[in-house]
C-alpha cells in the first residue's frame, strides 16, 4: 500500500501514530492513578465503618448506608477544605495584583499561556485527507515561544493555585464516589443472608441429640 501514499501522507500517518501513542500513555497513567485512588479510598471506607459494624451500632443494610452516607459526607467536607483554601489564596493574589496595577480587564489564563509554546493550527496545508481521514501533514509552525515576564508573575501564581485547587478538588470528588461505592457494596454483603451451601436435611440432623446408645427412631 505504500506506493499509493505520497510523502505527505506517510508523514501524516507517522504523526497520527505518535499522537495516538502519547494519548494512550496519558490515559493509561490517568487510569492507574484513578485505580490507586479507588483502592485507597475503599480501604478508608472500610476503616470508617468497621467499628460501628463490629460493635453492632448498626444492624441493618439501611442503617449502615445512612450512617455511611453521613460519615462519607463529613469526610468529603473535611477533604475539600484544602482545595478551597488554595483557591481562596489565588483569589486574594488576584485582587491584590489588580488593585496594585489597575488592570482588571486582563484575563490571567491568557497571560499564563505566555509560559507555553503556541502553534499555528490555521496554517495552510496543515491537514490532509488520507482514506477519508483528516490527519496532520506536518507539525504546525510555532507562533509563540515560552517567555517569563516578571510583571506578570502574580497572574502566573494565581492560575497555578487555581489549577492545583481544581485538580485537588477533583481528587476529593473521586475519593468521595469511591467510598460511596464501597459503603453501598459493604451494606449488602455485611448483612447478606445467603443459602449458598446450605442443606436443610443436614441442619435437622445436626440439631438432633444422636448418640450411639440413643439412635434415631425410624420414621413411619
Amino acid at each position: 500500500m505504500n506506493f499509493l501514499l505520497s510523502e505527505t501522507d506517510k508523514r501524516a500517518f507517522v504523526i497520527a501514530i505518535v499522537i495516538a501513542i502519547i494519548l494512550f500513555l496519558i490515559l493509561g497513567l490517568i487510569g492507574v492513578a484513578v485505580r490507586h485512588t479507588m483502592l485507597a479510598q475503599a480501604k478508608r471506607a472500610d476503616s470508617m465503618m468497621y467499628d460501628v459494624a463490629k460493635t453492632h451500632v448498626v444492624n441493618s443494610t439501611q442503617e449502615f448506608r445512612k450512617l455511611g452516607l453521613k460519615k462519607n459526607n463529613r469526610a468529603f467536607y473535611k477533604d475539600s477544605i484544602p482545595p478551597f483554601l488554595i483557591a481562596l489564596v489565588g483569589l486574594i493574589v488576584y485582587l491584590i495584583a489588580n488593585l496594585a496595577t489597575g488592570e482588571w480587564g486582563r484575563n490571567p489564563f491568557v497571560t499564563f499561556g505566555e509560559l507555553f509554546i503556541s502553534f499555528d493550527w490555521e496554517e495552510e496545508g496543515l491537514f490532509v485527507e488520507v482514506f477519508g481521514m483528516t490527519l496532520l501533514s506536518h507539525w504546525p509552525s510555532v507562533l509563540h515561544e515560552p517567555v517569563f515576564i516578571w510583571a506578570h508573575a502574580a497572574e502566573y501564581l494565581e492560575v497555578v493555585l487555581w489549577i492545583v485547587a481544581g485538580v485537588y478538588y477533583l481528587y476529593c470528588a473521586q475519593a468521595y464516589i469511591s467510598r460511596a461505592f464501597m459503603i453501598h457494596s459493604r451494606s449488602v454483603k455485611v448483612y447478606e443472608k445467603s443459602l449458598a451451601g446450605y442443606n436443610a436435611n443436614e441442619d435437622v440432623v445436626s440439631k438432633l441429640d444422636i448418640k450411639a446408645d440413643k439412635p434415631v427412631l425410624p420414621s413411619d
